[in-house]
């Protein structure tokens, strides 16, 4: 087996002083011990990281982002996955394209845990050198221009837009002058049935004083996205997904919104993708996917 603390290779694009390792998770200064994300990920860490019911549905997610994410990268390029979780993209990515370097940004230590329990067992992940970082995603403990590229899938949508646009501060002062920036599933869409609901619990939020609480989605229009990627050059903002029914109730009880998705808003919304035209379906797509380069 390759050695497993192959991962020391990256420490060098640490800050220094800004972290303390633990159990060979990299735990950055100042970030809580425990997290809203570190419940999920001992309830189910494959619906903690994407929007997928069991494994086998999030591996049939995950592939056709791995064929393009490999469009981006070369081999020897260090990849920074932002709110890696317990490795999606790692564990179809890498037996596939061996990196310079493989960096593992989340906030739940055991997410991490999680990651570094799979990887250290497969031969075919253990040639990319491996670093899992514990840290905040808009205070990211890494020098400048330290990456090649980073990766953001279905994070962004469930943190608040001011640390939304601090973490794209980040990534910038993080990205290496040409660096690529691909974002997929973080920008769900303002102008959709779930956006409306969702912009309403948002106000809600903002009276109750709880403006800043994690977990909810936010939405956002292409103005916005453009807003957040100001400072990236070319820039391809992709209207991505389809729906025209809301696919959630988020007012409804856990499970009546399950019947409201198993048995009216998926048969509906899978017959209208059937019926109509592929040039109005950008009208309702669900979000934003985002390839920019800094």
């Amino acid at each position: 087996m390759l050695n497993v603390m192959n991962g020391l290779e990256l420490t060098h694009l640490l800050q220094p002083n800004s972290t303390m390792e633990r159990s060979g998770v990299y735990v950055a200064s100042g970030i809580g011990d425990h997290t809203i994300w570190d419940d999920n990920a001992i309830e189910n860490p494959t619906n903690a990281v994407i929007s997928a019911t069991n494994e086998a549905e999030a591996e049939q997610k995950s592939q056709a982002q791995i064929t393009e994410i490999k469009q981006h990268l070369k081999p020897g390029d260090i990849l920074l996955d932002l709110g890696a979780g317990y490795g999606r993209v790692a564990q179809y990515l890498l037996p596939q394209l061996v990196l310079g370097g493989y960096i593992a940004v989340d906030s739940s230590q055991q997410m991490l845990a999680l990651f570094r329990e799979r990887y250290i067992r497969r031969d075919e992940e253990l040639r990319t050198p491996a670093l899992a970082l514990n840290a905040d995603i808009h205070t990211l403990p890494l020098i400048d221009a330290s990456v090649d590229a980073v990766l953001v899938a279905a994070v962004f949508l469930h943190n608040h837009k001011n640390v939304v646009a601090k973490a794209m501060a980040e990534l910038k002062r993080v990205l290496k002058p040409g660096g690529t920036l691909i974002v997929y599933s973080s920008f769900p869409r303002a102008a959709t049935g779930m956006g409306i609901q969702g912009q309403l619990y948002q106000a809600y939020l903002n009276l109750a004083g709880k403006p800043y609480k994690n977990g909810p989605v936010r939405y956002y229009s292409r103005r916005e996205v453009q807003k957040m990627l100001t400072g990236f050059e070319a820039v391809t903002i992709k209207p991505f997904g389809f729906a025209v029914v809301p696919k959630g109730i988020i007012v409804l009880p856990k499970f009546l919104d399950r019947i409201y998705r198993l048995w009216f808003a998926n048969p509906i919304n899978a017959l209208l993708a059937k019926i109509i035209p592929n040039s109005l379906k950008p009208y309702f797509a669900t979000h934003y996917d985002v390839v920019a380069k800094r």
